[in-house]
C-alpha cells in the first residue's frame, strides 16, 4: 500500500505570501511618507522635522494629513 503524500507544497502558499506581502506594504510604505515628510519640512526650515517624521510614521495617515494642512505655517522659513 503506498504512503499519501501529505503536503508536497510550501507551507502556507499563497496566503503566507499576502500576508507577508502586506506585513512589508505597511512598514515601507509609511517609512518612504516619513522620509518624505522629513525632506520637505527640512527644506522649509522646520525645527521639527524629526519629530514630524516619527510622528507620521507612527500616526501614519491622520498625520500625513496634519502635516500637509499645516505645512506652511510651521515650516515658514525666516527670511
Amino acid at each position: 500500500m503506498p504512503v499519501p503524500v501529505l503536503q508536497a507544497t510550501v507551507p502556507g502558499g499563497i496566503e503566507l505570501l499576502v500576508v507577508f506581502l502586506v506585513a512589508l506594504l505597511s512598514l515601507v510604505v509609511p517609512l518612504v511618507v516619513s522620509v518624505l515628510i522629513y525632506r520637505d519640512a527640512k527644506r522649509r526650515g522646520s525645527r521639527h522635522a524629526l519629530a514630524w517624521a516619527v510622528g507620521a510614521f507612527l500616526g501614519s495617515i491622520v498625520v500625513w494629513i496634519l502635516y500637509y494642512v499645516v505645512r506652511d505655517e510651521v515650516g515658514a522659513r525666516s527670511a
